[in-house]
């Protein structure tokens, strides 16, 4: 598990690799555009997106 840089020890999961990295920030590309196509219900920040997705993505805009 060295190359995943997976520490047994920590209660914190990283996602170190280059590959993770692209994954997890293709995501935050798509998600983000799908919360501005619902009109930013919960404002224009990362926060507002999880409380978005938090609800089910049912919400538009207010």
């Amino acid at each position: 598990m060295n190359h995943l840089n997976f520490d047994r020890e920590s209660p914190v999961r990283r996602a170190n690799t280059a590959s993770m990295r692209k994954i997890v920030s293709g995501f935050c590309r798509t998600a983000m555009e799908d919360y501005r196509k619902a009109g930013y219900p919960f404002g224009k920040t990362m926060d507002g997106m999880l409380i978005w997705f938090e609800y089910g993505q049912f919400t538009t805009d207010n």
